[in-house]
């Protein structure tokens, strides 16, 4: 009886624990994602800049 409670308990924390992992999974999958967006961004502001300066000193 004492194992059959043990089990019942146990189980639920191992799905517990498997849904922790994944939300963490897809809590670096974004984390990564934005990265990269706050990389692309910054790419797109140094050329936009970058731009600007040559546009400037031709005028």
């Amino acid at each position: 009886m004492l194992l059959c409670k043990l089990l019942a308990i146990r189980y639920p924390l191992s799905a517990i624990s498997y849904q922790l992992s994944a939300i963490s999974y897809q809590l670096s999958a974004i984390s990564y994602q934005l990265s990269v967006i706050s990389y692309q961004l910054s790419a797109i502001s140094l050329w936009a800049t970058d731009g600007a300066t040559v546009h400037a000193a031709w005028a």
